[in-house]
Formats: C-alpha cells, structure tokens, sequence
C-alpha cells in the first residue's frame, strides 16, 4: 500500500479504487484530504510498559503484505521505520537482517488486508465526490492492517506470537461523521505513526510474554 515517495504515497493510500485515484488528481481534493490514527485501542499505557532487564541481539525478517502477498516496494518504504522502532523499544541489544549471536529471530509482517465491500463502497463514493469536487460530499476510506510478530529466542525453541490489528482512515471532501484518532495532512506522516504505534504494542506484547527471555 505504501510508495516510495511522498507524493507516490499519498495516491497509493487513494488506491482503493479508479475514482479515488482520479480525485487525487484535482488539486482542490488532495488539499480536502486528511489522514486519521486511532492509539485509542492499542496504546500502551505507562503501567502496561515491560522491558526486558537484559536485551538480546535479534535478527529481524520483516515483510510488507498486501493480502497476504509480498509487497516490495512497500516492504522497502516502511522497513527504515520498523528498524528505528525496533531499537527504540529498548528490548534488543542490537538487530539485525543477518543472523545474531544466540540464533534469535524476529519475523514480523505487516499485512494490508482489503476489504471488498469497502472496496465496492468506496468505488461508489469516491465517484459521488469527484462530480461534486468533495463540496457536497466526502468519502471516508478505510485501511486495515494485520500484523503478525512471531519471536523465536533461539534455534528450536517454541515461537512467541502476538498479532496486532490497526487501520489507516483517509477521508476526501467533507465527511459528515466524526473520524476518531489524530488527523494528519500528509500521508506520509500518518503511516509513520501508524507504524510506530504497531510496532509500540507489538513489542510490549512480546516482551509481556511470560516465557519471552528476561
């Protein structure tokens, strides 16, 4: 879902439907665009926070996914995030893409899952708001996101999995419904947070395990 530049970006989270990407087109829509994250659901609360006492080196197998296909150009966008956002947690001592000392590894996919009555929806509305120029009327768009991290401490041993499910919300024109989360007006910064509260809730629950190394 993601593109490797901003602009780019932004057209892909438009990607839903023809009608929507057409409307991205008219500077009057894209300025109307706004992007929204909700933490409310998966933040972790100061009370919640675990940090293991003595972080091990972990190597990360990371994949972006479009239903549950390989998405490279998406995997390569967000993977700088997942990174940064891996060594932010303080769970680690070090990751990395190759094998580490100890055979610990990571693997997280960060899955798009589509769904095809939005999808229909979309198509229909997005249609609706092009006619007007969103003055009479918005569309509201929703991405939702699966994903699955599964930790293995070491070679042999039993995986640790958690799963955590998120969504993106793009409306264009003017939408009655309030739209809960924080708004952004650049894609780009939207998916950003996007991932790091993913990523945030992912690891805690992880680290949360009570077989996950101390």
């Amino acid at each position: 879902m993601f593109a490797l530049r901003k602009n780019s970006l932004a057209k892909r989270v438009f990607a839903l439907a023809s009608a929507v990407l057409a409307i991205a087109a008219m500077p009057q829509i894209v300025q109307a665009a706004k992007f929204y994250v909700d933490a409310t659901t998966i933040a972790v609360k100061p009370e919640e926070k675990v940090t293991p006492a003595t972080p091990k080196p972990v190597q990360i197998l990371y994949e972006f996914q479009r239903d549950g296909g390989p998405n490279p150009k998406a995997t390569k966008f967000t993977k700088s995030f997942i990174f940064e956002d891996l060594k932010a947690s303080g769970g680690f001592s070090a990751v990395s893409e190759t094998p580490v000392e100890g055979g610990a590894v990571l693997s997280i996919k960060f899955n798009n899952v589509v769904d095809p009555e939005a999808l229909k929806k979309a198509k229909s509305d997005g249609f609706k708001t092009g006619l007007s120029f969103g003055l009479f009327g918005g569309t509201a768009v929703e991405d939702l996101y699966e994903v699955t991290f599964e930790y293995i401490p070491a070679p042999g041993a039993a995986p640790i999995k958690t799963i955590v499910y998120h969504k993106l919300v793009t409306t264009i024109g003017k939408v009655k419904e309030v739209i809960p989360g924080t708004q952004y007006k650049k894609a780009d910064l939207a998916v950003r947070e996007l991932v790091r509260q993913v990523m945030a809730r992912g690891t805690n629950n992880l680290f949360a395990d009570p077989v996950f190394p101390r």
